[in-house]
């Protein structure tokens, strides 16, 4: 899973992207004028919005009082809702 959005604070806004796989979760903010923030957690239980809930007092730092977290992109695994009923059909049909 991919999620795309943005911070803003106080000070400018940073863009964010968090990418989840089965080992963790890895986050990349890009912040006006300054040194992007990357982090990894190896934990998959957590969600990705989640970890940048976690992570806001850093972006805090950097922008100053936050006004809002804003999702702009979410982008699920290669195989979509579709893809995995069929896979089960597929499996439904070979038992036959």
């Amino acid at each position: 899973m991919l999620v795309r959005g943005k911070v803003v604070g106080k000070n400018g806004t940073a863009r964010f992207e968090v990418k989840k796989a089965k080992g963790g979760l890895t986050l990349r903010a890009e912040f006006p004028g300054g040194e992007p923030l990357d982090y990894s957690v190896d934990c998959p239980c957590l969600e990705p919005l989640e970890l940048v809930g976690l992570l806001l007092p850093a972006f805090e730092e950097r922008l100053g009082e936050i006004e809002g977290v804003f999702v702009e992109e979410v982008v699920e695994g290669k195989r979509s809702v579709l893809g995995r009923i069929r896979g089960l059909l597929g499996k439904l049909k070979g038992k036959k």
